[in-house]
């Protein structure tokens, strides 16, 4: 799987050309599952060596579920189920943004210490 934004826009495009909603909402839900499957198994190789590099790339992972499911939240698709509507709503981004946060301090705190 590809993390590259440009690329999911384009197999989308080819999804609505379709026109049917069920489809547009499960090509999202498989993207988000794929991109959640494979952080998953990155963090399950994890050891001190690869820590700084699956971090990173766990980073990047998240970076491009947010953007997916930002382009889902603009498209205002009919018909989602309500747990994905919470999922989509503004106040998300907040607690994104949190943890975020949480995870830089706890970085720092383990740069520190390891030094």
């Amino acid at each position: 799987m590809d993390l590259n934004i440009t690329e999911f826009k384009q197999r989308l495009a080819v999804i609505q050309q379709r026109g049917d909603v069920k489809n547009i909402i499960a090509f999202f839900y498989d993207e988000i599952r794929q991109a959640e499957n494979m952080k998953m198994r990155l963090m399950d190789e994890m050891n001190e060596q690869s820590r700084e590099f699956l971090v990173r790339a766990a980073d990047n992972i998240d970076t491009y579920i947010f953007t997916v499911k930002q382009i889902e939240k603009d498209m205002q698709l009919p018909g989602l189920s309500s747990v994905q509507q919470d999922v989509l709503q503004d106040d998300l981004q907040e607690k994104i943004m949190e943890k975020i946060a949480e995870l830089e301090m706890l970085k720092q705190k383990y740069n520190q210490s390891g030094s």
